[in-house]
């Protein structure tokens, strides 16, 4: 989930940004203080939620939806309770009052809806790290490899890193093609060239490319039920 945040206060979208990353498989993308760089930010991003102060600087949170050319999804949080009703006339999702308790947080989170164009095997897509730029195929990818809010990409030239949970990646990729051998590893199907019982139940699959990745004991049994005779 990609969210951006707007407060003129910047201890306050300090604490609010903590607040949210302790959720997990979340990622704040922007920050704003005022309303033009608000409009700034929902231009030039593509943002799944905004996290919206009413009081602002140069206007307020209301004038950001009105002027904005595509309504996002929108959660006030605001330490004024008088704008609760006039929120909801802009299709707000909840109205949270400072200081946000975290279960309040995340209970209002679960409530965006979050639009995930699948990547199909033969979509090309656009990976930068650091200074390096590649531009593949989904389908010439062996595997993905968590690093913590990170994920290393493994491909036929080389290995970069995304700013991306592996969570959020395999939300969006075909399941036929990518198996999910652990917590840290997705793994291209197309390429396991051969498969080794481990003594302790799990297996261990080798791809074209060298690399060895372990299935956990639990998806052993995943991988047998979905690909056993």
């Amino acid at each position: 989930m990609r969210i951006a945040i707007v407060d003129d206060s910047r201890l306050a979208r300090l604490e609010l940004k903590q607040q949210v990353l302790a959720i997990g498989n979340v990622e704040v993308v922007a920050e704003a203080a005022n309303v033009q760089d608000a409009l700034e930010i929902l231009r030039h991003n593509t943002i799944d939620l905004l996290l919206l102060d009413i009081d602002l600087p140069d206007g307020d949170g209301f004038d950001i939806l009105e002027q904005c050319q595509e309504m996002p999804q929108v959660i006030f949080v605001t330490a004024f309770n008088e704008h609760a009703i006039k929120s909801f006339e802009y299709n707000a999702l909840d109205y949270l009052l400072k200081p946000v308790r975290q279960e309040r947080l995340e209970k209002a989170l679960s409530k965006v809806r979050v639009q995930k164009e699948t990547l199909s095997p033969e979509k090309r897509i656009f990976i930068k790290d650091r200074d390096e730029c590649y531009f593949v195929s989904v389908d010439e990818i062996f595997a993905f490899e968590a690093l913590g809010n990170y994920t290393k990409v493994y491909f036929d030239k080389a290995s970069p890193c995304v700013h991306r949970p592996i969570s959020a990646i395999h939300e969006r990729l075909d399941h036929d093609l990518f198996f999910k051998a652990s917590r840290s590893w997705l793994v291209n199907t197309h390429f396991i060239e051969s498969i080794d019982a481990m003594e302790n139940g799990s297996l261990q699959v080798a791809l074209k490319n060298g690399l060895k990745v372990i299935i956990s004991k639990r998806q052993t049994s995943e991988f047998k039920r979905l690909w056993a005779l």
